[in-house]
């Protein structure tokens, strides 16, 4: 679904955004979303959101550069494919470079992007300074990692995302 009809948000203006966070716990702790959240196609209570503000850099990866899967759970460092869950959705949004390359391509700017646990993925590098918005939802029977700050709103709130990384180097 495109979203270029809501009101712009300012990344700049934003903390570093949530992880794991409950719908309710999203739109109190990151306001300024709520005409983009309004667009999601799907019903966003059954989702756990994840939001990270980017100060982009030349060169530099904001997100993880090499191919990879998203919320796959792992066991002593493996990641268990059999236990994915491919009927549940994940939705990806971005606002804008660099953007995410799925293998049938990249994601376009401001739409909503459905996927799954088995659709692999990569962070691209960014080309300019500015700041960037990144939203993932997981739907909540997707890991249990999803569930882990329930108990206590305050740790939904991301306090650092500015991580760059080289691409030669990483291992995930």
């Amino acid at each position: 679904m495109n979203t270029s009809h809501v009101a712009p948000i300012d990344w700049s203006k934003q903390h570093c955004g949530v992880r794991s966070a409950p719908f309710g716990t999203l739109n109190a702790l990151m306001p300024d979303l709520a005409g983009l959240l309004s667009t999601f196609p799907d019903d966003p209570q059954q989702f756990s959101w994840d939001v990270k503000v980017h100060m982009l850099m030349p060169g530099q990866y904001p997100c993880i550069p090499n191919w990879h899967y998203d919320n796959v759970p792992r066991e002593n460092g493996v990641q268990r494919m059999d236990k994915a869950r491919p009927d549940l959705p994940m939705y990806l949004w971005v606002s804008g470079p660099p953007l995410t390359q799925f293998l049938h391509g990249f994601v376009k700017a401001n739409h909503w992007h459905r996927f799954s646990q088995l659709d692999i993925h990569r962070g691209c590098p960014a080309a300019d300074f500015g700041w960037r918005g990144f939203i993932r939802a997981t739907h909540v029977l997707i890991g249990e990692k999803n569930k882990a700050h329930a108990s206590d709103p305050s740790l939904h709130l991301r306090r650092h995302s500015q991580v760059y990384v080289n691409a030669e180097t990483v291992q995930w």
